[in-house]
């Protein structure tokens, strides 16, 4: 059964079996003693999944917002988010999204593991809904953490925890789900989209997410972020692109949303400062994430923050057609070259006993190579990729390697916008300048919260917003860990 079929039929029996069972009110008389009375974590896990890529990576949460604030991508066309303004019903939704639809259906996942006995669902549970969380606190900062999800025990105005113990609760987590997947049993059959039931992937998933938690600590607690990041790396990260954490999109109707956002209003280009980045180093991957203008056959990005551009469209650059034209484009969770490049930084600090040097390049080699399965058109040769590491501004120098490994960690998280919008509020680099049409003091560093919190929540949300913002709740008001 090849990918596309597989993730096809798993929803589809997700959606016939949720079906069945939304049909409650009915009396005994009526409950079919034959069809099904639970339904198992094979199938929430794939929605869990699917529903929570498709919004992280997007069209509005990603193209219009956390990769035009990394200035990876520009709104060529309508730049509301260029000038600093997000609709509050796409907060909501986001919102919505994430606490009633996926975090739901993977605490699903988490207590039938648990209520089973089978470690490996709980602890792939563990890590997706650790994943999920991670996006909530870092796009907001204090959000419903402890006792979210717990409606069912009456609680419908959850505390909103101080993002230092979220963090705190997602570690724990993650230690806790790779035991769980060293040691336990479960199988989800053809339900998981990620990994095909391939534990020890998940498990070096866990380790190198551990990773990306830890370093988000490097600035504000660097005692617990080094401890905690030498303890996962000794576990075991990933060990090649073939562990990549990436949603392989099976084609219509499950395509990727980069693919249908951009030929449906085709608005984005590349952001001046990613193609001024690229050019100025001689970097490969110009040709994969960059189409040439139309107008003049040149590599041309629109600078951030500008309202009325000062040339025709067409004068441009559009993103690469590997994602502009591809509905089976893998969307990028997190990558061999995130974790190698995570593995730079904490050895540059002395968290870790290893080279800095070697692994910066091992990073930029994997990020060079990271869509070879895919074979798209343009990807750097080899002898690109030798030339590259050979450019005196790109060769390791141990005065600046904090600042060449966060520049190649920003390059490498192309179109994974969300944590290229989180890892530059934690490091500042690249050194990004407002726009001149931006409407805000600064570029957007988080979203403010929905606007039903401050009936259905108000309490505890505005304990929230005293505690990270003296009362305001503003985009430019930093979260707990940024502290640039």
């Amino acid at each position: 059964m090849n990918a596309r079929t597989r993730f096809l039929g798993v929803l589809s029996v997700f959606l016939v079996t949720a079906l069945c069972a939304c049909d409650r009110g009915l009396t005994e008389v009526n409950v079919d003693p034959n069809a099904p009375t639970d339904v198992g974590p094979e199938y929430f896990l794939p929605t869990a999944i699917t529903w929570a890529v498709g919004g992280v990576h997007g069209g509005w949460l990603m193209l219009n917002m956390t990769e035009i604030w990394s200035q990876q991508l520009v709104q060529l066309q309508y730049p509301v988010q260029e000038k600093g303004d997000v609709r509050p019903d796409k907060i909501q939704g986001f919102w919505d999204g994430f606490y009633l639809d996926v975090l739901t259906d993977i605490q699903t996942v988490v207590t039938k593991g648990q209520a089973s006995g089978k470690g490996k669902i709980e602890g792939v549970g563990l890590t997706w809904r650790t994943w999920v969380f991670q996006q909530i606190t870092d796009i907001w900062g204090d959000v419903p953490y402890s006792e979210a999800l717990r409606a069912s025990e009456g609680i419908t105005a959850p505390v909103y925890d101080p993002q230092q113990d979220i963090y705190t609760g997602m570690l724990q987590d993650l230690s806790d789900a790779v035991d769980r997947l060293s040691s336990g049993s479960g199988s989800f059959g053809s339900g998981d989209v990620l990994y095909d039931n391939d534990f020890g992937k998940w498990r070096r998933f866990a380790n190198s997410l551990r990773m990306r938690l830890a370093m988000r600590l490097s600035e504000v607690d660097p005692a617990t972020a080094r401890s905690q990041f030498a303890a996962a790396y000794q576990a075991g990260a990933f060990e090649s692109n073939d562990d990549n954490a990436v949603l392989r999109w099976p084609g219509a109707p499950y395509r990727n949303p980069v693919f249908d956002w951009c030929n449906t209003y085709q608005m984005n280009g590349v952001s001046a400062t990613m193609i001024d980045t690229l050019k100025s180093l001689g970097d490969p991957r110009l040709a994969l994430y960059a189409e040439p203008a139309a107008q003049d056959g040149e590599y041309r990005g629109l600078g951030n923050g500008i309202v009325n551009p000062p040339l025709l469209l067409s004068s441009y650059s559009r993103p690469g057609r590997f994602w502009t034209e591809g509905a089976t484009t893998p969307s990028p969770i997190m990558t061999y070259a995130e974790a190698l490049l995570l593995e730079a930084e904490a050895a540059a600090r002395g968290w870790i006993s290893a080279d800095p040097a070697t692994l910066y390049e091992a990073g930029i080699r994997a990020s060079m190579h990271q869509y070879d399965p895919w074979s798209p058109a343009n990807e750097p040769t080899d002898a690109e990729i030798d030339a590259y590491l050979a450019e005196p501004r790109v060769v390791y120098d141990a005065a600046t390697g904090l600042d060449q490994i966060h520049l190649q960690q920003w390059l490498a998280l192309y179109m994974n916008g969300p944590e290229a919008w989180f890892n530059w509020r934690r490091t500042d680099v690249p050194h990004l300048q407002a726009g001149p049409d931006l409407t805000l003091p600064r570029i957007p560093i988080r979203f403010t919260y929905p606007d039903l919190e401050q009936s259905l929540n108000k309490a505890n949300l505005e304990a929230a917003v005293a505690r990270q913002g003296g009362g305001l709740d503003l985009m430019t008001t930093p979260v707990w860990w940024d502290v640039r």
